[in-house]
């Protein structure tokens, strides 16, 4: 959020300031689109708002995200990370069932 604000300070719109934060989120954090975490929903969304897409657009893109962590057999990054393939089949990455319902809620008001 620091970066994504920062990037608001010069002028950017909000869906570039969060693209700013989620690559610097990406860049210290190591996670990236299949390592089963929050990033699997979020880079979706914002990249439909980027597109200039909708809410509505976003929120289905990040619903699609957080959908295929609950396919993914293990986690190569955040919390998920420490648990068994068990533990993880079929649902989805906390994080990114996180992301879908925030996009869901912006989506509806």
């Amino acid at each position: 959020f620091t970066a994504a604000g920062q990037q608001l300070e010069q002028g950017g719109s909000v869906a570039q300031a969060l693209e700013h934060g989620l690559e610097r989120m990406k860049h210290y954090g190591g996670a990236q689109i299949g390592h089963r975490t929050l990033v699997d929903a979020l880079e979706p969304a914002l990249k439909a708002l980027l597109a200039g897409e909708s809410l509505a657009a976003a929120a289905a893109a990040a619903r699609q995200g957080a959908d295929s962590t609950a396919q993914m057999q293990s986690a190569k990054a955040g919390r998920s990370s420490y648990l068994n393939q068990q533990s993880l089949n079929g649902v989805k990455d906390p994080g990114a069932y996180a992301v879908e319902k925030v996009f869901a809620a912006l989506s509806q008001g």
